[in-house]
Formats: C-alpha cells, structure tokens, sequence
C-alpha cells in the first residue's frame, strides 16, 4: 500500500477510536517513520483501542523490529534491554529481560492481540534487588512471568475499549 494511502487510511481509523484534535493534526502533519515513533512513545492509547487492526500491523507493520514493535514472531530465548519500550502484537515464545546499565533502560513491555509469551530475567550483574519490569497486558494475552532474585514483574492488565 502506498504511504499517502496507508495514511489517510490510519487517519480514519484513528478518528473511529476518539483520537483527539491534537493527535490528529499531528498525523495529519507526520511522516509514516514519525507516526511509528509517536506510537512508540505513547502505546496506551492505540493498544487500548486495537490501533492500527491486527490485519494493518501485520500487512504494512511487520518490518519494524528496530523500533521495538514485533508482530507475529516466535521468540526463542532472546534478551531485550537496549530500549526502554517494547510492543508485542500475536506473538508466543520466550523472551528475557535485563537492565542496560550502560544507558541506565529498564524495559517497559506492552502486550496485545493473542501473545502467547513467557518472560524472564537474567541479569550479569550482581544486584542488591531486583529490577521492577512493568508488563502493560491489553485485552486477551497468555503472558507467564515469574518475579525472581533479578526481576519483579509487576502485570498491568488493560480492557479494549
């Protein structure tokens, strides 16, 4: 699809979902790579609403793993610390978590659309107390985290609105 074209049609299902006027004129405004980095930065609202639809982030979204949004991929023990959020949409598999000390980033992770994940945390460093690892579950996930000496998990469970 083309960008305009996938644009307009986010514009429009945006304003089905109740985006206010100031978002709304801000992708009016924004480049497609600068509406993936606002949907980074504030995840909440979209995640709450289902925005942009399953079938839109797997048809136009898949390729954007650099920025921390993974749609429909089978982990296998990877570790995730060099950003401060992660978007996972139908996704299973295990992941793990720790702390980028050098950046001083502890991962925010956001759930949705039928994830079926588990999470855990190694850590290198010799830690007094664990990390707290905010885990932001929005509609129907299967999310399995165990607080131990390294990490608290602290769930978050969101309705669809």
């Amino acid at each position: 699809m083309k960008e305009l074209q996938l644009k307009e049609m986010l514009m429009e299902e945006a304003r089905r979902g109740g985006i206010c006027a100031d978002g709304f004129r801000e992708m009016r405004t924004d480049s497609l790579s600068e509406l993936v980095d606002f949907y980074v930065a504030n995840p909440d609202w979209c995640m709450e609403r289902g925005f942009p639809s399953l079938d839109i982030l797997h048809s136009e979204f898949s390729d954007i793993e650099d920025k921390g949004v993974y749609v429909g991929k089978t982990f296998n023990g990877e570790v995730f610390c060099d950003k401060q959020v992660y978007i996972f949409h139908d996704c299973k598999g295990t992941i793990k978590v720790a702390m980028d000390y050098d950046n001083a980033v502890i991962p925010m992770l956001y759930f949705a659309n039928g994830c079926r994940m588990r999470v855990t945390c190694t850590q290198k460093e010799n830690l007094k107390s664990p990390i707290d690892v905010p885990l932001y579950i929005f509609g129907k996930n299967d999310i399995q985290a165990r607080s131990n000496i390294y990490a608290k998990f602290i769930k978050h469970k969101h309705g669809l609105l």
